[in-house]
């Protein structure tokens, strides 16, 4: 391998694994097209084509197989992150184990596509690279609970993107409510600094006041 950082061999690597190649003078940069390819990919690991860009990501030897010193090469910066926020890294054999046991790779050590994309597998084969690259979500892998992951498979989404869509603009609108009730409650404060507010909520000045006296 080359001495390039694993962060950086893995921005090269999604670069590549992009529906379209990134701009060959600016690939430290994407477009909105690039962008919204890779939050398809991010959020919803549920579908092959998401796997499959992820699994691009990880097979830096283009041999179309990931093995374990694929997956230490990236993880060893997710153990650095962890070790930065103060947690306890955990070693890449566990973790090694514990992916071996969920997907069960048809030739052990070694995980191909077609491992990720099995029937019984490719609804949870993105748990693979959530470990790899995405520290919360890796986090809420090692603390996940059984009932809470039933009550996700029986709910009325039809795949991760639309869950991540909906809670997330959910968000969004609560915020924009909140703001704007915030912004509401600013100028009755202001109004009654610098005047009086009837019964009716209208603002009056100190001139009416003195009028009415």
């Amino acid at each position: 391998r080359s001495a390039a950082s694993p962060d950086r061999q893995g921005q090269d690597a999604a670069a590549a694994a992009a529906a379209q190649p990134w701009t060959r003078n600016a690939r430290h940069m994407m477009t909105y097209e690039d962008f919204i390819y890779f939050m398809l990919s991010e959020e919803d690991k549920g579908v092959e084509p998401s796997l499959r860009y992820w699994f691009t990501c990880c097979d830096l030897d283009e041999d179309g197989r990931l093995t374990p010193g694929d997956l230490r090469f990236f993880y060893q910066v997710q153990a650095h992150r962890m070790d930065c926020l103060g947690h306890e890294p955990i070693s890449f054999e566990d973790i090694l184990c514990q992916l071996s046991d969920m997907i069960k790779p048809a030739t052990p050590g070694v995980i191909l596509m077609s491992d990720l994309t099995r029937p019984d597998v490719i609804h949870i084969g993105g748990a693979l690279f959530d470990v790899l690259f995405n520290l919360n979500k890796f986090f809420m892998f090692e603390q996940r609970d059984p009932f809470s992951e039933r009550q996700k498979r029986e709910d009325n989404f039809e795949c991760d993107w639309d869950r991540f869509a909906f809670f997330d603009y959910s968000r969004l609108a609560a915020e924009e409510d909140a703001e704007a009730a915030d912004g509401d409650l600013m100028e009755v404060v202001d109004a009654g600094r610098f005047g009086w507010i009837t019964s009716d909520g209208e603002a009056g000045d100190l001139d009416s006041i003195g009028s009415s006296l």
